[in-house]
């Protein structure tokens, strides 16, 4: 596996008139995957969600955006569960961006199959990822291309 992982945090920005934009903080991660897309998912690839997971932790904890760990981790391990059982390429990518009001996560990879929210019932043993991520995240989407899964999470709706 290959983990590339990059952080910045972008200080007030202020324009011309003197007002102050909100401080942007983003992380990117990526992963390369040990199984080929198409292909039942390794043990080191099942592994991955936990893992990331657990950086999600630390890097809302590092944010002070604890309130919003446990939502935030739902939603980054179905989606991410989602790119290695579904998607195609070699990497995912996932990205974590917050500003003053939300927290935006994005989940990338080659597949240019869009994910589709399925209907289920008490019978199916799958197909319930998106609408978790519904039913949790204040906003979520997929790019044009069908590469990339988005959603966000209200800041204020954790934090308050």
């Amino acid at each position: 596996m290959t983990t590339t992982v990059s952080a910045r945090q972008e200080q007030q920005v202020h324009d011309d008139a003197g007002r102050s934009a909100p401080m942007i903080r983003r992380c990117q991660v990526s992963i390369v995957r040990s199984t080929p897309a198409g292909q039942p998912m390794a043990s080191e690839d099942r592994r991955r969600p936990g893992q990331l997971r657990r950086m999600n932790g630390a890097l809302l904890t590092l944010w002070d955006l604890s309130p919003c760990i446990d939502v935030a981790a739902l939603v980054l391990t179905e989606l991410v569960t989602n790119a290695f059982q579904h998607g195609g390429g070699e990497d995912i990518t996932v990205t974590w961006c917050a500003d003053v009001t939300h927290l935006t996560m994005r989940v990338e990879d080659s597949s240019p199959v869009r994910p589709v929210l399925r209907t289920v019932d008490e019978t199916s043993e799958g197909g319930r990822g998106l609408g978790i991520v519904e039913a949790l995240a204040d906003a979520w989407g997929v790019s044009e291309d069908g590469r990339t899964v988005h959603c966000a999470l209200a800041l204020a709706d954790h934090t308050a």
